[in-house]
């Protein structure tokens, strides 16, 4: 068996497919990756890279080309995962038109309208979260996917980052393309002077550290970030809230309120688990978000505790004995 890996678009798809890409080289199990429409910068390595456009008359001519660009490495292949968003689209209709089974990951609480449309070709749609499996009919709830991180004491990754301080400590981080907001947010509550604050601002910030904070454009290794922190304030992106349970960090998830508004219904899919707590962009002000993190500060063990009964390890195992045995 031979399986193309579809994905492309941000890291909240790409974390995903390359998790479950990681179990089948376990399996020795021959894999191609196939990635389109980066919009994160992605290091050159074992994969390739086609055309993909929006699902409108602008896109099309890129979808187009990447069709041309996908059939023959999913001509190879025997089966075809699809990652989600419009990146999938070119090889999962070679797919269709070469006969090749077809199965789906659905990254979101609500799921999106590529999924939606090519659900009814596929075998199965893995979703991540509990709640979108009842909106399709081939449906099954498997998890997360997230890459096996190590995990480190606190004081470990203290020392490997450099940081020295007896505050508590909040992480803040915006997820693969940063976040200008929570760039702020860090900037208000180093002010503030009650918490340190180590805050991976990505892009659109600049590496910077002073006594009670620490700012970074990006981490390699993010079990530093998870490692280091006691509480999280993060947007609410499948990865993140991934990261999030498996590393049982209490949060306060800022969910992006753009892009069809779909994190709003992942954070939501946590906090009435009880995982986390959830303040809308626009209600996200200072004194309402350190509210916010002196309760979950003093309730932090509660929702350690459901973070472990939320997270589904080894959901890209449940995927790939779905696949071989079907």
């Amino acid at each position: 068996m031979r399986v193309i890996i579809a994905s492309g678009g941000t890291g909240g798809h790409i974390s995903p497919a390359l998790a479950f890409r990681e179990e089948l080289k376990r399996r020795n199990i021959p894999n191609e990756l196939l990635l389109g429409g980066l919009k994160v910068s992605f290091p050159a390595g074992d994969y390739f890279e086609f055309s993909a456009g929006e699902l409108n008359f602008k896109g099309f001519p890129k979808i187009i080309k990447g069709f041309f660009q996908t059939f023959d490495p999913v001509s190879r292949s025997d089966v075809v995962v699809g990652f989600g968003g419009y990146p999938q689209f070119p090889p999962i209709l070679n797919a269709l038109i070469n006969n090749k089974k077809i199965y789906l990951f659905e990254p979101d609480a609500r799921p999106g309208k590529s999924n939606i449309f090519l659900s009814p070709f596929a075998h199965k749609v893995f979703c991540a979260f509990r709640g979108a499996s009842k909106r399709f009919e081939n449906g099954v709830f498997v998890g997360i996917p997230v890459r096996k991180l190590p995990i480190i004491s606190k004081g470990e990754a203290l020392k490997i980052l450099n940081i020295h301080t007896s505050l508590p400590i909040v992480g803040i981080i915006g997820g693969s393309q940063g976040s200008a907001f929570l760039n702020d947010l860090a900037r208000f509550l180093v002010d503030r002077g009650e918490f340190f604050v180590l805050a991976v601002v990505g892009k659109r910030g600049e590496n910077e550290e002073g006594k009670n904070y620490k700012f970074v454009k990006f981490l390699e290794n993010v079990s530093l970030f998870y490692c280091s922190v006691d509480v999280v304030i993060s947007r609410a992106g499948m990865s993140s809230i991934g990261e999030i349970a498996y590393f049982r960090k209490p949060s306060l998830l800022i969910p992006y309120p753009y892009a069809g508004g779909h994190q709003v219904f992942n954070a939501l899919d946590l906090y009435n688990f009880g995982g986390a707590e959830v303040l809308l962009e626009n209600e996200a002000r200072v004194d309402i978000v350190l509210e916010n993190l002196r309760k979950i500060f003093l309730h932090s063990e509660k929702y350690r505790k459901k973070l472990e009964e939320y997270f589904v390890p080894d959901a890209e195992k449940i995927m790939a004995d779905y696949i071989l045995n079907s």
